[in-house]
């Protein structure tokens, strides 16, 4: 299964992260608990969007200089999307 075209603005060109927005997933505590019960140390930012400050758990943030899979990394999206709120977990890939 191929990413669609996951582009966040502001990710540069050959970077992916990962990440859970935390100010849409449901119990902070409890996410966060999943978050490390599935290996991940996720570093805490936040994001200004227009409607509002939102608080990111970045599970990956990975620059690459040359191409990768558009898979790289699906499956771990995926099995994140399948713990929990899969409206907050998000794939994002510079292009």
């Amino acid at each position: 299964m191929a990413v669609l075209e996951y582009v966040k603005p502001g990710v540069k060109t050959g970077q992916i992260i990962v990440a859970v927005d935390l100010t849409v997933a449901g119990s902070v505590d409890r996410v966060l608990a999943t978050i490390q019960r599935l290996g991940y140390n996720p570093e805490i930012r936040h994001v200004n969007y227009p409607s509002g400050v939102h608080v990111l758990a970045i599970l990956k943030d990975e620059q690459h200089s040359e191409a990768v899979d558009d898979d790289y990394l699906l499956d771990e999206w995926l099995q994140v999307r399948s713990q929990i709120n899969p409206d907050a977990v998000h794939l994002w890939r510079g292009k």
